[in-house]
């Protein structure tokens, strides 16, 4: 109901805009036929059919064109489509209209008009691709500031992603935490807790220098992602077990902390203990490395757990044009992470 009145105005206007120009040409080619009344309605009548019917290249564009072209990704295969297939459906038009017009409604024999007209179809097809090159330009102009503001929205997406893990990472419970652990092997075990302290400094500054980067190489990205889980296992014992894959690392790039904030959700939003231990494995399947981990939630933070992944999504769509996936299942959640392949 609410785009009626839209394309009811657009009709309104293109009859308007053909019988103006069919006026026009008339003016032109006949000054006599503007004295005479029935022949500026046949004009007006013959317009409107001519118009109406190249205007309805709008919604062909809408349904068979658009979809299938890319203006930005590739403009010259869209150009090729597009005027192509205008072409074919604006000969048929103006073929049908000046068939039905000259030979059904004047009578005149259609041969004749081919014969003694032929500046009739060379005015409508140069009239077609002008309003067809400013249709395009305009199509082409509308779909690159829509991808200027798509990207501009991945972008923030992406520095807010990056700046969720720096956060989670210098949060004082975490620091905490870590503190307290090495605090409590320093009496017991004084080589362990040196052990740790050296595992959490080296996490931190993998960190600084991984934040500034596009794409990081799997091997660092997992040997960042030992280091934390290292940490969390010196902290939970038993709690939980992980297990990492070692081969074919140096094939594939990913984008940096991924695997990190996605190891930070498992124990974020899941509750685990030594006699209902959570599992974690990461393991790379068909082109993508796979974070799994045993599911059984906590009740808060839910949102919280939507919202990381939306950044993660946004910042892997503006840095790669690639989604991630999200898999539930009954006691399991997923994330498949797209792998950049070097070779």
């Amino acid at each position: 109901m609410t785009r009626r009145p839209g394309i009811f105005f657009e009709i309104l206007l293109y009859g308007g805009i053909s019988v103006a120009i069919g006026v026009f040409f008339q003016w032109i080619n006949c000054p006599y036929c503007m004295t005479q009344p029935d022949l500026i309605l046949q004009n007006i009548g013959y317009s409107l059919m001519l118009g109406l019917g190249l205007f309805f290249n709008k919604f062909l564009y809408g349904l068979a064109i658009g979809p299938y072209t890319s203006w930005i990704d590739k403009p010259i295969r869209a150009v090729f489509i597009s005027l192509g297939v205008t072409t074919l459906y604006s000969g048929l038009v103006i073929f049908v209209t000046n068939w039905l017009w000259f030979s059904a409604v004047q009578g005149m024999p259609f041969g004749v008009f081919l014969r003694d007209f032929p500046g009739i179809w060379v005015t409508e097809f140069v009239i077609l691709y002008f309003i067809s090159l400013w249709f395009y330009a305009r199509t082409f102009f509308l779909d690159w500031k829509k991808e200027i503001k798509q990207q501009e929205m991945l972008k923030r997406e992406a520095l807010s992603a990056k700046y969720d893990v720096l956060k989670s990472q210098v949060n004082p419970h975490f620091l905490f935490n870590s503190l307290n652990v090495a605090t409590s092997l320093i009496d017991k075990s004084p080589d362990r807790a040196k052990h740790f302290l050296s595992r959490l400094s080296g996490m931190y500054r993998d960190i600084l220098e991984l934040q500034d980067d596009d794409l990081v190489s799997l091997e660092r990205e997992l040997k960042l992602a030992s280091r934390y889980l290292y940490l969390q296992e010196m902290r939970f014992g038993s709690s939980f077990h992980y297990n990492l894959p070692t081969d074919g690392l140096k094939s594939y790039k990913i984008v940096p902390l991924s695997v990190q904030l996605l190891m930070e959700n498992a124990f974020k939003h899941n509750r685990f203990s030594a006699e209902n231990p959570m599992k974690i494995d990461v393991l790379i399947k068909n082109g993508y490395l796979v974070v799994r981990n045993s599911r059984n939630e906590l009740n808060s933070d839910a949102d919280s757990l939507k919202l990381g992944l939306e950044n993660l999504r946004g910042r892997y769509q503006y840095l790669t044009g690639q989604d991630i996936e999200v898999i539930h299942s009954r006691g399991v959640f997923e994330v498949h992470i797209p792998l950049i392949n070097i070779n």
